[in-house]
């Protein structure tokens, strides 16, 4: 196993990984204390409730990203090219929001740990990029 093929799956894994991470710290943390702070303010019952709704969705759809993402790992390890449009899609995705956030909501390196995990994953599906006209592990 080369090297090169080594680092592509480690980008993989700690991009998807982190995404993972952020999903969970998103479902335990984030939100609950979201819910508690509107609920406190006292926010209408079907604002709340929309709310709330589009808080959920940006978990299941963090949980489905890292899942996309540690599934290419998953066919790297197994000797497959993984499809890339996929990961080129969650790591163009995170890399805009992040920046985006960065710049138009605060300067707070919290923003930027999202655009790390696109590069992640960029540069994970960029070295696979590389190698898909000679194959994987030499294999067409």
């Amino acid at each position: 196993m080369s090297a090169r093929y080594v680092v592509r799956v480690l980008l993989l894994l700690a991009g998807g990984g982190a995404i993972l991470a952020s999903a969970i710290t998103h479902a335990m943390i984030n939100v609950p204390h979201l819910r508690e702070d509107m609920l406190e303010i006292g926010i209408r019952p079907t604002l709340f409730g929309a709310i709330s709704l589009v808080l959920y969705f940006s978990i299941v759809a963090m949980f489905a990203f890292g899942a996309l993402v540690i599934g290419s790992a998953i066919s790297l390890l197994r000797g497959r090219v993984p499809q890339l449009i996929p990961l080129w899609l969650v790591a163009g995705t995170y890399v805009i929001f992040g920046f985006v956030a960065f710049i138009k909501v605060a300067p707070s390196p919290h923003y930027l740990g999202y655009a790390l995990m696109g590069l992640l994953v960029a540069m994970g599906a960029a070295l696979i990029s590389a190698k898909v006209e000679g194959g994987i592990r030499g294999r067409a």
